[in-house]
């Protein structure tokens, strides 16, 4: 008597949705967003720094944790942890000539301006634009290495 079983795998045509989170077109924009309006003039920021500002506009509700710590309203430190999938947005951002990445950091393109200009008009992504406009640019660099102690 064999204890093997035989299973016939069974594959469907139903779409298999990704959420919004995974999808590296929508972490390309964040990261645009997060380029134009932190960097501003200067028009570039560390890969650190647009990883950390993407990982944080993605936990919209512990915006009041980021906020209060950038501001300096609290010591206490959030959870911020490196995010393999806005790597690979980084990277397909690369790809497309949205930014440019030269010694560490990530400075936009004209595509990439473009492409704020167009999300602006449309009125995408702007409770982000906003929470980046108010404390976005509290993220220093000194921040950064507080929050992760030097391991990202």
């Amino acid at each position: 008597m064999s204890d093997t079983v035989t299973q016939k795998p069974v594959i469907s045509d139903k779409p298999y949705s990704v959420p919004i989170e995974m999808r590296p077109l929508w972490r390309m924009g964040l990261i645009i967003i997060s380029l134009v309006v932190v960097a501003g003039d200067k028009g570039y920021l560390s890969v650190k720094k647009v990883n950390m500002l993407v990982w944080m506009l993605i936990r919209q509700k512990r915006w009041l944790e980021y906020e209060d710590f950038l501001l300096s309203w609290t010591l206490d430190i959030p959870l911020v942890s490196a995010d393999t999938a806005t790597y690979k947005a980084v990277e397909f951002a690369l790809a497309k000539n949205v930014v440019s990445l030269d010694n560490g950091r990530l400075a936009i393109s004209q595509s990439g301006l473009d492409i704020y200009r167009i999300l602006s008009e449309n009125k995408i992504m702007t409770k982000e634009i906003l929470f980046l406009e108010s404390v976005g640019k509290k993220l220093t660099e000194s921040k950064v290495k507080t929050i992760t102690e030097g391991l990202l």
